[in-house]
């Protein structure tokens, strides 16, 4: 219509355009991801993408919630057996078997179920061989 504005025009036609833009959507294909998007995985995947790595207990030891002695015990790793293990922390030192360390390692036992144990019972040196890197 003639008598409307211009300005008004624009906004009525960028209202209607958005509205018919709304419409076409409906049943369409998704939208490309930006590339921002498709390098960035969710939380959730990107807990699951860490690296987990096995280890042998040398010596029976207690499987706590935490890094201390004194934190609720879950169970036991077992000697002579392979765990699933996904990084090492400074926690409570421990002395025991002769030496002493403060490193515990993040295991998941039999029952599935994860949590510390000091590294002084798994084989291998200090932080039971696993990388620097893979500190918690």
């Amino acid at each position: 219509m003639r008598t409307h504005s211009g300005r008004k025009a624009v906004a009525v036609g960028a209202g209607a355009m958005l509205f018919v833009g709304m419409l076409g959507t409906v049943g369409a294909a998704p939208a490309v991801a930006s590339p921002q998007q498709t390098h960035a995985a969710p939380a959730a995947e990107q807990a699951q993408a860490k690296a987990v790595y096995s280890r042998k207990v040398w010596k029976s030891v207690n499987h706590r919630v935490s890094a201390h002695g004194d934190s609720t015990l879950i169970g036991k790793l077992y000697a002579n057996t392979y765990y699933t293990v996904s990084c090492w922390r400074i926690g409570e030192s421990v002395t025991a078997e002769g030496t002493t360390n403060n490193v515990w390692i993040h295991a998941r036992n039999s029952n599935g179920r994860w949590g510390y144990a000091s590294a002084i019972y798994f084989s291998g040196n200090k932080y039971a061989d696993l990388p620097l890197s893979a500190r918690c």
